[in-house]
């Protein structure tokens, strides 16, 4: 058996190397690569494809075949991500062009020539576009399941009050009630019960005000989801119709292009949905405190009623107690301050 011929460029250089360092020095390296190739994708012998663009000038799909099937059996784990980095930079200097689906740094003879692609838009090639937009997806999915998470805590929350308020409701029950035992005093509990009513009211009213927020953020949050399997869909549709049809670069830029700026408007979307999320979040949280220490003031007023006298003596007004050490809120109200809940909306 005869050595392999010499690589025709830089590029043809280093495939052999990595291919001749897993499966020998001779032309079997390229058989043996064929076959694992066709193995993995079930697609006729690429014998041939392999040997002329070794030969020539290998394509980037030549690259990822080598970096799959040709890694040492003890390569550590950041061997492919250097490898990938290494043969970007060799790809570049013998085409000219960044490679297909790559959107790291490009490095040329230790020099950077161009800095790792972080957006979309600058991608110059619709498979790598479409990458990008499918891992931004993903993140716009795992931000709305955070809002889901949120929206289920509201829900508890609004649960919770309404429990509070069937509570006092009794409560207001069983003093109406014992208003015949009382009726030496209903000129001084006259005023304490309007204002029993009105807090009574003003705790339906917020109630009330709660589930319209909880059924508008399900809403959104509905209509998010929609917006977002939607947008999945499409893009999943974009990637079918490239593979099957293989269109012209520039018609399917333009694609690309739409796509993203469609994609982009249901992310504002999104976002301002996701804030109103918040600032009603904050505005329960706050109704819910101020709820909570009118309760504990009714709770004073009325497990002390006064004495039977001319006037009333003027009670002690005691700070409405609070969770926690030391009179300062205690951990069931941190939960908005948590760093992941801080970040949800950025």
């Amino acid at each position: 058996m005869s050595t392999l011929r010499q690589p025709a460029n830089p590029l043809s250089k280093a495939l052999r190397e990595l291919m001749e360092s897993r499966h020998g020095k001779e032309y079997g390296s390229m058989r043996r690569l064929a076959d694992k190739v066709q193995e993995a994708t079930e697609s006729p012998d690429p014998y041939k494809t392999i040997a002329r663009q070794l030969d020539g000038r290998p394509r980037w799909q030549l690259v990822e075949w080598v970096l799959d099937h040709c890694a040492p059996d003890d390569a550590e784990e950041s061997w492919r991500e250097h490898q990938v980095e290494r043969l970007a930079g060799i790809y570049y200097s013998v085409h000219q062009e960044r490679p297909p689906r790559y959107a790291g740094r490009l490095i040329v003879n230790g020099a950077t020539v161009e800095d790792a692609i972080s957006s979309p838009e600058e991608a110059r090639d619709p498979t790598t576009r479409v990458l990008l937009l499918q891992e931004e997806l993903a993140r716009l999915q795992d931000s709305f399941e955070r809002g889901e998470e949120l929206s289920a805590r509201l829900r508890d929350q609004a649960a919770s009050l309404q429990g509070q308020l069937d509570s006092l409701q009794k409560d207001y029950s069983t003093l109406e009630s014992a208003h015949d035992l009382i009726r030496q005093t209903k000129q001084e509990l006259d005023g304490l019960v309007a204002t029993l009513q009105e807090r009574v009211r003003t705790a339906e009213e917020t109630a009330e005000s709660l589930e319209r927020r909880v059924r508008n953020a399900h809403e959104e949050a509905n209509f998010s989801q929609a917006a977002l399997e939607q947008k999945k869909r499409e893009y999943e549709e974009l990637e079918q119709r490239e593979s099957r049809t293989r269109v012209d670069l520039a018609e399917a830029r333009d694609i690309a292009d739409e796509r993203y700026h469609e994609l982009d408007r249901y992310r504002q979307e999104s976002d301002e949905a996701q804030q109103r999320l918040r600032n009603q979040i904050i505005s329960l949280e706050r109704d819910i405190i101020e709820l909570h220490e009118r309760l504990r003031g009714l709770d004073s007023r009325t497990s002390n009623p006064p004495p039977s006298s001319p006037r009333p003596p003027v009670a002690d007004t005691q700070k409405p107690r609070q969770s926690g050490h030391g009179g300062q809120r205690g951990p069931e109200y941190d939960w908005m301050r948590d760093d992941g809940d801080q970040n949800l909306f950025r």
